[in-house]
């Protein structure tokens, strides 16, 4: 468990001592948005910010999982039932949202019924930590907050990870570091300060066999991620978690996304730009949350709805068959835009007639994707490629952050395409629906995002020259495409633009209880089954678009 930490330096906006190194299987995972510089920072726990934020705390709690941890603990540690775990789950302070106490309360009993059904392997409940440490120089430990079982005398080990929804194959590395501290770890209590090292105690236990299992807390399925003896659990490690473990404390250039808003580098970090008013919101003090397009329009249409999907609850049909095959349309112009050479798209490179072309997730019916097709076809003329000369810098599915720092947003945007012409940004969406048009319709208005979009050219939150920079959408249709340039610099526009984002992010930015509004639109939501509130009848909202 020695590592090279010569890559690493310590910043100057963190202060402390990086003594200490800890690494736990989510010190660093490879999701999307997952930032090598946060993760760095996050393995030594002996540094914090130089300058905090001090803002407020939320009012509801936002750690999905933690009342469900805490739940199973006075279960298996304080001897309550079930029913007495969930009265308390009603009385936690921070309270829970009522869709998230449904969901905790459903996640507990799935647990607990878990539990019950491996009786015949006669595991028990481990209260302590089992933490593996090292001193190399620095200190190091390896731990993991997941459910840890062992069986009489410690002979087999075994760690439960729980998940939201279904289980799911976890990243070998974060399973390395599990079967390594399984191995090697000693009994310790939890840190009274995070910045101190574990304490352990006890005698030591050499395991002869260990476990993973992933559990997935939507239906109770378990799913084993590692089961074989010390001596393989040691070149399981060796294989898989070495490299893993180097790659998270070396960092690397900070990439800002949805890490930023709880990482401790935020009030410091030069790769985040400062841009205050891009929301249209005057100052205000407030707990910081990061924020999409998509998150104001969930919250537009039912701030339940909208705060249950940033808990990241299981989802159920989420996407209509409308949405699917523009998921689908989208993904496969994306990947044309990738190839190397800034090549323009050409009919060749569209789906066969006659072929459904859609698959996995976006698989739709064959009439389905027969107007997809048409819609692909249609975009060719439109393609930014064909006079590919100008282009300088191409980001496809580019990912953008800024700190709103009057509304205290981490506002999160991701355009269909961005590129350069001159040192100006060009920002594309791509937009299919079956739907006509209206002529007294504004784009800003059906499309928020390119409110955002005109609102962060027009501040030069991007950076690059504002002043040559626009906004392109191109709406494919199954009968044509409908190509639109938005010009940000155009105070007109501005001015609207503003309107639009306050109109969405006001009320969400003043919003702390984040109730439900029942509806029609509950049919359609894909977390009414945690929501106490959703309606049982009415129709199914409108045709999704893209």
């Amino acid at each position: 468990m020695s590592h090279d930490l010569t890559a690493w330096h310590q910043p100057h906006w963190l202060t402390g001592n990086d003594d200490l190194v800890r690494v736990g299987p989510g010190t660093g995972g490879n999701e999307e948005h997952t930032c090598p510089s946060h993760a760095a920072a996050k393995a030594r726990p002996g540094l914090w910010p130089a300058r905090s934020l001090r803002l407020p705390k939320p009012e509801l709690e936002t750690f999905t999982l933690g009342p469900v941890m805490d739940a199973v603990d006075r279960v298996e540690f304080h001897g309550e039932t079930p029913d007495q775990a969930q009265a308390g789950l009603r009385s936690r302070t921070p309270a829970l949202h009522p869709g998230h106490l449904t969901y905790a309360e459903h996640a507990l009993r799935t647990y607990v019924g878990v539990c019950a059904g491996d009786g015949e392997q006669r595991l028990h409940p481990v209260r302590p930590y089992w933490v593996a440490q090292r001193e190399n120089g620095k200190f190091w430990e390896m731990y993991a907050w997941w459910r840890r079982y062992e069986s009489a005398g410690g002979r087999l080990r075994e760690y439960r990870r729980l998940r939201h929804g279904e289980s799911k194959d976890s990243e070998p590395g974060e399973i390395a570091i599990a079967v390594y501290v399984a191995v090697h770890g000693h009994q310790a209590a939890w840190p009274r300060k995070w910045s101190r090292a574990f304490e352990p105690y006890g005698p030591a236990v050499q395991p002869e066999r260990v476990r993973v299992v992933e559990v997935g807390l939507a239906d109770g399925r378990p799913r084993v991620q590692f089961d074989g003896t010390a001596e393989e659990a040691e070149g399981y490690y060796a294989e898989h978690g070495h490299a893993h473990v180097a790659r998270v404390v070396a960092g690397g250039r900070p990439i800002p996304g949805s890490s930023c808003v709880d990482c401790k580098q935020f009030t410091g970090c030069k790769a985040v730009p400062r841009t205050p008013g891009v929301l249209g919101l005057s100052s205000r003090v407030a707990p910081l949350r990061k924020v999409s397009v998509s998150d104001l329009r969930y919250h537009a249409a039912c701030p339940a709805q909208g705060f249950l999907r940033a808990l990241h609850l299981p989802k159920s049909d989420e996407y209509g068959s409308a949405a699917r095959l523009g998921q689908a349309v989208h993904g496969w112009i994306e990947k044309l835009h990738r190839r190397p050479g800034r090549l323009p798209c050409a009919a060749g490179d569209m789906p066969p007639e006659g072929e459904n072309w859609t698959e996995g997730r976006w698989r739709v019916s064959d009439e389905d994707a027969a107007t997809g097709r048409d819609m692909l076809l249609h975009h060719v003329d439109a393609c930014p490629f064909q006079d590919a000369a100008l282009i300088q810098r191409v980001e496809p599915e580019a990912l953008r952050v800024v700190h709103d720092t009057a509304a205290q947003a981490v506002v999160i945007a991701k355009p269909d395409l961005l590129f350069q012409e001159d040192g100006s940004w060009v920002w594309r969406e791509l937009k299919t629906t079956r739907k006509r048009r209206r002529h007294d319709e504004d784009l800003l208005d059906t499309y928020p995002q390119l409110a955002l979009a005109v609102t962060l050219l027009a501040q030069g939150a991007l950076g690059g020259d504002p002043d040559g920079s626009r906004v392109e959408v191109e709406i494919l249709r199954p009968d044509g495409s409908d190509p639109h340039v938005i010009d940000p610099t155009d105070p007109g526009r501005q001015q609207k633009a503003l309107s639009v984002l306050r109109r969405y992010a006001g009320p969400w930015r003043e919003d702390e209880t984040w109730d439900a509004r029942p509806g029609p639109h509950c049919r359609s939501c894909p977390v009414s089954r945690w929501c106490p509130s959703a309606a049982t009848d009415g129709t199914a909202a409108g045709e999704g678009e893209v």
